[in-house]
């Protein structure tokens, strides 16, 4: 046999990572790599710095990469480095990995420039335009971000912002494009971001598996499996939800593999055996992934509902799956519920669960990717197998379904189960082998075990459970021999020596445990049947029947132990207590040569002590002698210099004395001077001060009569300010009185004319009057004639009473006219009154002013007094 190909399959890409990360974890790595290769290489970064050997020297474009406190993506956690971990050099083996793997250099470039695009898409944020709360617009703040991203993708300017803010709906008549609101514009750059990432994974995948090499029609093949692992944290959502799945089906098959491998050992041995006592977690996978009433059915079921929403479908859930054992609700959290799984229960946010598992990228963003004037970009998308049939649907001029033909609806969910069902049934044909990697401690330290920790990763990877499984048989196994060999000494002496001589193992094995069964007592199942099976080649072992036979055989062991133990240790004593006494006389015949050594030294020591006390006192009294002589010495030397400073000093006071007297009638002589001259001074101060106190007599009472004279100054300018504002009131009003005047002189005018023109008319009709009468004499008139008579009496008649209304008013407006003069007259005569006072009054504030001005000059003359 020999290895001829490879290749490589994933499950379940976590795209939400890159939109959204849990505290303490970080995005891919691939993202903080670049971002520090930037910040150490600059937008041309010169590969390699770090790396010694490599494929090939290039400059790779880091256009769009800046400090990662930048990127929205990478600052959901806090955890933004690893320990030990150089993101730069990391960086450059991901490049040299990608060349070794054989992607072009090109293609490596545009790989950097899509995940630059997915950091900068990440940046952009969304606001309703003014005019549409409905709709929603990048931010112009995020615009240079969504520049650089179009740039890198390859789109035309503003292409992407409208098909990230719009959706395209197909009806009967027609497209049409309606705009989206801000969160669902937020969700659209998500989900273009995901899809971003993960076609870049997947071409990464592709490339990997072409330069490694598969043959399909090859029969035998080994796959290494590496599953995800138990997950639980403080929050779980949908993606936890998938790989507990995943890891409930592998438990699954697992404990069947368990149970099939104890089945073939029980047949095996000829043993009895109940299939009932071993677990099972078929319930929890049926909870899961029922067609019609489980999790992920009712999630897809809830995706198609017309406004389907995270708590509608948990609420589903808890009326579906009410008081299953394996289902609980979670009351104070309403929108979480409750999976009890092998490896123990894990709570569920429901929370964006039907965004998670739809995942689907609008048409309108496929369509832009598409058309991505970039070929890698545009050739990615159109070569993905989910966005093909968008393209084969747009290449045919998109024929439409008849009516209630709908497309089905692929969620991550059903994707992720037939891909889980796939690998199952790979599974289900292979000879599994099974590997779990324990880690004794999260910080990858020597000698450190951490108990908790690893407690919980056997919970998790289901080693535990199969210890259950195991239990649920026979687990303990131990060959015949190692039976008699083990037991044979917990049995009756008798008995015993009549099995040793049976020559067969499993007869010798059976008898000695039908005798312990009596023997011991050996308890028996719950369920019925022995607690021990002798087979073929093993005896079985329940787990309280060894104990009680473990237990029996280890107490006789103690017993025994302890006797040897008190034989041995009375021989080790003995054999001690003879080694002592040897040693005893030994060391004693020591001890006395050592004290006839110290005896000697001592007397040796005397000897020699006297001789040397007789030298030192020989020194010591010479000493002293030699002391006291230099003492005298000094004492004479000090008297004498006591007797030279003390004539010296009675000098010095001799002639400090002369001249302290001198100092002292300068001194006496200078201050008698000084007092005569402050006494003069002193006198001259008083009589200065004298005359300028009544200098300052004189000025006050000046000041207080300025300040009379101010004050009524001030007093007549308020009132002539007062007389201006009545005398303005008195113009305006004079004002007012000859416009009137003029009215009224223009209206007596008409009314004058009126009346001399009705005085015409007057003589006019008397004329008239006259006239008819003549003519009223005049026989021969007709009747027609006399009527005229009659009328023009009656205007004659009207005439006259209008005539005495004119006069009547021409003399009321006489009157008035008269009454206006008058006042007239009056406010005249008020006006130059106030005029005469005004002028007085200033006339005197001028006065008030002089002498304010000529009071000042006070102070200066006292101050002149005293300067003098």
């Amino acid at each position: 046999l020999r290895l001829c190909g490879a290749r490589i399959r994933h499950y379940l890409l976590e795209k939400i990572r890159v939109c959204e990360q849990q505290e303490g974890e970080r995005n891919y790595h691939i993202f903080y790599e670049a971002c520090a290769a930037f910040m150490a290489g600059g937008k041309d970064y010169r590969f390699p710095q770090k790396l010694k050997r490599v494929k090939e020297e290039t400059v790779i474009d880091l256009e769009g990469f800046a400090e990662l406190s930048n990127f929205q993506y990478l600052t959901r956690s806090t955890c933004k480095t690893l320990k030990d971990v150089d993101d730069v050099e990391m960086f450059e083996r991901r490049i040299n990995a990608m060349q070794t793997i054989g992607i072009k250099p090109e293609d490596v470039a545009e790989v950097i420039h899509m995940i630059s695009s997915v950091l900068n898409l990440g940046n952009c944020k969304f606001d309703a335009p003014p005019n549409n709360s409905e709709g929603s617009m990048i931010m112009q703040e995020c615009k240079a971000n969504l520049a650089v991203a179009e740039k890198l993708l390859g789109i035309n300017s503003g292409d992407l912002e409208k098909a990230i803010c719009n959706q395209t709906r197909v009806t009967p008549d027609g497209k049409i494009r309606s705009p989206l609101n801000v969160r669902q514009a937020a969700d659209n750059r998500d989900a273009l971001t995901r899809a971003v990432y993960g076609i870049v994974f997947n071409f990464i995948v592709h490339s990997t598996n072409l330069s490694i090499g598969y043959i399909e029609d090859v029969k035998l093949f080994v796959g290494v499996l590496d599953i995800f692992g138990f997950e639980c944290f403080k929050m779980n959502s949908f993606e936890q939800l998938c790989i507990n799945f995943t890891n409930e089906r592998l438990q699954q098959f697992f404990n069947s593999f368990v149970f099939k491998l104890e089945e073939q050992l029980y047949e095996r041995e000829g043993i009895p055996w109940d299939a009932l006592d071993f677990p099972d977690n078929q319930d929890s996978v049926d909870l899961l992934q029922a067609k019609t009433t489980g999790v992920f059915a009712m999630l897809d079921e809830e995706c198609i509902v017309p406004n389907g929403s995270d708590q509608g479908f948990n609420n589903k859930l808890m009326k579906q799956h009410k008081g299953h054992r394996r289902f609980d609700e979670i009351k104070t959290k309403p929108t979480w519920f409750q999976i009890k799984h092998f490896a123990g229960p894990v709570g569920y946010c429901t929370d964006s669960f039907l965004d998670k598992n739809r995942d689907q990228l609008s048409n309108d963003l496929i369509e832009c990717m598409g058309g991505s004037s970039n070929n890698f970009v545009a050739n990615l998308f159109k070569k993905d197998q989910k966005f093909a049939e968008v393209f084969n649907a747009e290449a045919q001029d998109a024929p439409k379904a008849g009516p209630g033909k709908k497309k089905k609806m692929i969620t991550v969910s059903s994707e992720f189960k037939e891909q889980l069902a796939s690998l199952m049934d790979i599974v289900d044909l292979t000879e599994p082998h099974f590997i779990r990697c324990i880690k004794p401690n999260p910080q990858n330290v020597p000698d450190v075990y951490d108990r908790k920790g690893v407690t919980e990763q056997l919970r998790y990877g289901g080693v535990l459970q199969v210890v259950q499984v195991s239990r649920a048989g026979y687990p303990v196994r131990i060959n015949h021999a190692e039976c008699w060999d083990d037991y044979m000494v917990i049995g009756a002496p008798k008995v015993i020596a009549e099995l040793k001589h049976l020559p067969d193992l499993k007869i010798r094995a059976q008898k000695l445990m039908e005798h312990l069964n009596t023997e011991l007592n050996i308890p028996k199942p719950k369920t019925g049947g022995a607690g021990w099976a002798v087979g073929k080649t093993l005896v079985f072992f329940k787990l309280p029947a060894y104990e009680r036979i473990k237990f029996a055989r280890l107490e006789l062991l103690v017993k025994s132990t302890t006797l040897i133990q008190a034989h041995w240790r009375g021989m080790v004593q003995r054999k001690k207590f003879a080694a002592v006494r040897l040693f005893t006389l030994h060391v004693q015949a020591l001890l006395r040569s050592k004290q006839a050594r110290v005896e000697l030294m001592k007397c040796r020591s005397e000897h020699s002590a006297v001789a040397i006390q007789a030298m030192a006192r020989r020194r010591l009294d010479r000493k002293k002698y030699t002391d006291i002589l230099s003492k005298v010495v000094k004492i004479q030397s000090l008297r004498r210099g006591i007797l030279g400073r003390k004539s010296a000093k009675e000098h010095k006071k001799f002639t400090s004395a002369a001249r302290l007297q001198a100092l002292f009638r300068s001194k006496r002589d200078q201050k008698i001077y000084d007092d005569l001259r402050q006494s003069v001074l002193l006198a001259q101060q008083r009589w200065r001060m004298r005359s300028a106190k009544t200098q300052m007599k004189k000025l006050k009472q000046e000041a207080k009569e300025v300040g009379a004279l101010m004050a009524k100054s001030q007093k007549q300018q308020e009132q002539a300010a007062e007389m201006r504002k009545m005398n303005e009131e008195l113009e305006a009003h004079q004002l007012q009185l000859q416009s009137e005047k003029k009215s009224l002189s223009s209206k007596v005018k008409q009314l004058e004319d009126g009346l001399q023109q009705r005085q015409a008319e007057l003589e006019e009709m008397k004329v008239k009057a006259q006239e008819a009468a003549k003519l009223a004499a005049d026989h021969s008139k007709t009747a027609i004639e006399a009527e005229k008579m009659e009328e023009l009496k009656k205007s004659a008649a009207e005439k006259d009473a209008e005539l005495d209304n004119l006069r009547k008013d021409l003399q009321e407006i006489k009157a008035k006219f008269e009454k206006q003069q008058q006042d007239l007259k009056t406010a005249e005569a008020n006006y130059q009154q106030l005029l005469r006072s005004t002028a007085m009054q200033s006339v005197g504030g001028s006065a008030g002013a002089q002498g304010a001005q000529a009071a000042p000059t006070a102070p200066a003359a006292a101050r002149a007094a005293r300067g003098s």
